[in-house]
């Protein structure tokens, strides 16, 4: 305006330079409160929101709130708390993780193969072992064999083919070598007694009980403290059914070895299941 009063469609530069300052931190201002009210709306996990909260803020800053719905509490769920405590701690990585579980698995592989290779190499000792003694015994009665065969064997020679089979499991030709040797004894009575005792095993062995049997009274007779033959008659009683002369062979095995485990053990199986049947005096 002009002091004549008349319009002009000049402008003040600086006016206008006023004006687009103002409209900028117009937009500025409206913007951010935009952005804040936006920010303030958004519930947090446990919180309550209201209406009544963001009416201040937006009156402050010239915008008008705009209602939203009821307020509700916002609160995570069980299993993503579950899940979240689950998780491990920010500061352990991954790969450390990883690392340890290699680990322990490579020390749990390595004492499986380690109890692995003791196992079988247990089993080799004890095949190799036998194998050994296989070769041993073969020798031994081949040796045995061709003393027999020639016709010049003593008493002593078919006692050890005969102890030799026994060894092996052959019963049959360990009880034909070891009459012979019963038949030809001219030595001692306690080691008579021993053929006796290792001739009714082999009686045992392939079932004749009652040959058995005789063999171990003899062997007894001829050496009253020979514990070993007073257990085998109790075994064989046993076997024959005939209870009370069996705990009579291991009550008498038992005055001469007190700590006779199999004697022991086997007179308190048949004391036991006599007194169940009621066939104990």
């Amino acid at each position: 305006w002009r002091a004549s009063g008349e319009r002009t469609c000049t402008r003040d530069p600086k006016a206008a330079r006023r004006n687009s300052a103002r409209q900028t931190l117009a937009m500025s201002v409206t913007a951010v409160s935009a952005t804040t009210l936006s920010v303030l709306a958004r519930p947090r996990a446990g919180t309550v929101v209201r209406k009544a909260a963001l009416a201040p803020i937006a009156s402050r800053v010239g915008v008008r709130a705009v209602p939203g719905p009821r307020a509700r509490i916002v609160s995570p769920r069980r299993g993503e708390i579950a899940a979240r405590e689950a998780l491990p701690a920010p500061d352990v990585a991954p790969a450390v993780i990883a690392e340890v579980a290699d680990g322990l698995e490579g020390g749990i592989q390595a004492i499986y193969l380690g109890c692995l290779l003791a196992i079988l190499g247990f089993a080799g000792f004890i095949i190799v072992r036998q194998v050994l003694i296989r070769r041993e015994l073969d020798d031994s009665a081949k040796k045995m064999g061709e003393r027999i065969r020639a016709g010049n064997a003593t008493a002593e020679e078919y006692f050890e083919m005969g102890s030799i089979m026994l060894r092996k499991k052959v019963f049959t030709q360990a009880v034909r070598n070891l009459k012979l040797a019963a038949q030809m004894w001219e030595g001692d009575k306690e080691d008579l007694a021993q053929i006796h005792n290792a001739l009714g095993f082999g009686y045992l062995s392939t079932d004749k009980v009652d040959e058995a049997i005789s063999e171990f009274n003899k062997a007894v007779e001829l050496t009253p403290g020979y514990v070993t033959a007073w257990n085998n008659l109790g075994d064989a009683l046993e076997q024959k059914k005939e209870f009370k002369g069996a705990i009579e062979a291991y009550e008498e095995s038992l005055i001469l070895s007190p700590g006779n485990k199999v004697a022991t053990v086997r007179l308190d199986e048949i004391k036991r299941r006599q007194g169940r049947l009621g066939l104990l005096d």
